[in-house]
């Protein structure tokens, strides 16, 4: 009887390396969709009081009622927690997208305009970036004041040199294709070649950078707030909230440690699917595992 041949070892590889991947974008999507829905969740059903003293029950540690306790108010940690999701998420995806669309055009006119045009936009790009972003932010916000337009505006100015950078690179690469050659060939305008023909090829790199950088600018706006910079009280914001809870750290850690775990788990969501993605993108362009 004759026997199947084997499949090859690199079609096995391949199967591994897409289950893998599959299973990884599987859990961060799913992380990050049950952070999202049950700050929807309590939100839209106006489940709890995040903001109402409750002083009976001040220092109470978790339990069945309050699963990360409460905090010196008898405000209930992990609502106030869960409610904070939104703010977060809603300054990371903001301060991404933004910078992620600006970045996206200016990089492109630099790295398709020769000449004095893309070198002057790239000498702006290393005068921003030769501040370190958290102090750029940090002046920013002194002269603007704490509060959100603070942190969007600093957010955003420190993010567009990273997306400038990484499309002007594709661009060099991209406008020496035979397709883009052909464009030229034919007589196509600049503004066509550009923004229909090439800038298809420029997404996916910073797409998938922004992934990541939805959870930097997250992160930020948890450092600002926890220096007291970033979301004023009485909003629930998760570094205030871990802040917060710094005073208590010895006698009711729960405050600070449950909100930071909480806020480790969320970052692993965005961490997983943005190292999925660009994985799916490597194997994709390179055709290699």
């Amino acid at each position: 009887m004759a026997t199947e041949p084997a499949p090859a070892a690199g079609v096995v590889a391949r199967v591994r390396v897409d289950r893998w991947g599959a299973l990884t974008l599987r859990a961060g999507v799913t992380i990050i969709a049950l952070a999202l829905g049950a700050t929807i969740v309590v939100r839209l059903f106006h489940i709890g009081h995040p903001y109402t003293p409750d002083y009976t029950d001040t220092l109470a540690p978790p339990s069945l009622h309050h699963l990360f306790g409460t905090d010196a108010l008898g405000r209930d940690v992990f609502l106030r927690t869960v409610y904070a999701t939104l703010t977060d998420l809603k300054v990371g995806v903001i301060a991404t997208c933004v910078p992620f669309g600006i970045g996206l055009v200016v990089g492109s006119l630099a790295g398709y305009a020769a000449g004095w045009w893309g070198a002057a936009i790239m000498r702006s790009v290393d005068f921003v970036q030769a501040f370190p972003a958290l102090v750029l932010i940090l002046m920013i916000i002194a002269i603007i004041g704490p509060g959100m337009t603070g942190i969007y505006v600093g957010l955003i100015v420190t993010g567009i040199p990273t997306y400038v950078r990484l499309t002007r690179a594709e661009m060099l690469v991209v406008r020496e294709q035979q397709f883009i050659l052909a464009a030229q060939t034919l007589g196509f305008r600049r503004r066509r070649i550009m923004f229909r023909h090439a800038l298809p090829h420029l997404l996916r790199p910073s797409f998938v950078y922004a992934i990541s950088d939805v959870l930097n600018n997250m992160l930020a706006l948890a450092a600002l707030s926890y220096l007291g910079l970033g979301v004023q009280p009485p909003t629930a914001e998760w570094g205030a909230i871990i802040a917060d809870g710094q005073t208590y750290l010895l006698t009711s850690w729960w405050i600070a440690t449950l909100p930071g775990v909480f806020v480790v788990v969320v970052g692993l969501g965005f961490s997983l699917t943005g190292e999925a993605l660009a994985e799916r993108l490597r194997i994709r362009v390179t055709g290699r595992l």
